[in-house]
């Protein structure tokens, strides 16, 4: 799924009374504390990503996993090139 910034927030069912509410609170924020808050939900995202990987392959090692999440994540040509360096001489 593509994410294109601004154009993103008509595609909600938030009312625009609560995404003003939302969007003031949020420039009310200090920028370290965004900060924090977005990478705790990027780790979030990540771990739950990791947790998927590992409930359907639980066989699999870290560097299969690592280069599943890299699939998944970014796409099938990345995860390739991962694949490649990671076996590479």
């Amino acid at each position: 799924m593509s994410h294109h910034g601004a154009a993103s927030l008509h595609l909600t069912d938030t009312t625009p009374r609560a995404m003003a509410h939302y969007l003031e609170r949020l420039r009310q924020t200090p920028p370290r504390a965004r900060l924090e808050r977005a990478l705790r939900l990027s780790d979030q995202v990540r771990a739950s990503t990791m947790a998927s990987l590992r409930q359907q392959w639980p066989a699999a090692t870290d560097a299969e996993l690592a280069i599943a999440f890299i699939r998944r994540v970014y796409g099938e040509a990345l995860a390739a090139r991962f694949a490649a360096h990671r076996t590479a001489p």
